[in-house]
Formats: C-alpha cells, structure tokens, sequence
C-alpha cells in the first residue's frame, strides 16, 4: 500500500536520485543545489511504498488564494505508469481543502512528462 508522508531535509539525497532517474532522457538538466533549493522551498510529500520512497511531489502557493503550482512531481521509473501520479495529484487535493487548484507547467522536452499534464490536465 502506497503512503503519502510530509517531505524531510534528510529525504533529500535519495529524492534526487529518483528524480535524476525519472528524468534521465530529458534535455533539460539541473544540478543537486537546485534541485535542492526548490524542494526546501516548497510543500513536499513523498510516497513510500513498503517503508521505501519511490516518488514525491513539491508545491509552491501561487497569488491567487488555493492555488499552488507543482514544482516537481517524479516517481521512480520502476514505479510509472501505475497510476502513482494521478494518486499523489487527487490525494493532496482530497487531503488539504486549501488546495483549490492545481497548475501543472509541461516540460517540452520530456515526452512523458509532456503526455502526464496533459493528461491531468484534462481530469483535474
């Protein structure tokens, strides 16, 4: 069963590891500070699946009241394509009522992040 828990300072390393992995084909690269600054600067939750991480999500609040923007939202590739995105995307919204709307940015340059927002896009 797959639980969602508040993002920690020492979950970091391993985040972005599963991060640098999820996106290993993308063009577009960044380095550990940055990676680092967005997540210690946002809303985090990380999904566990049998006490281990496998993916989070970061948001960051927008102006307008209830909306956030997702930051980063990554599951380990051995993970994907189970629903895991979907799942963490409702779930924060079921969980905390201060989230009105959600706003998803597509990454041009990886195609499966590209079909991802699209497609929630569309259903959230």
């Amino acid at each position: 069963m797959v639980e969602v828990k508040d993002f920690k300072a020492g979950d970091c390393n391993t985040l972005w590891n599963i991060n640098r992995n999820a996106f290993r084909k993308s063009l577009k690269k960044e380095n550990y500070e940055d990676f680092k600054n967005i997540v210690e600067n946002s809303i985090g939750k990380v999904l566990l699946l049998e006490n281990e991480i496998i993916g989070a999500i970061f948001l960051k609040a927008q102006n307008e009241e209830g909306t956030f923007k997702v930051e980063k939202l990554f599951i380990c590739p051995k993970y994907q394509n189970r629903g895991l995105g979907y799942f963490i995307l409702t779930h924060l919204s079921e969980e905390d009522n201060s989230i009105k709307k959600l706003e998803l940015d597509i990454d041009e340059s990886s195609f499966k992040a590209k079909k991802f927002c699209e497609k929630m896009k569309k259903e959230i």
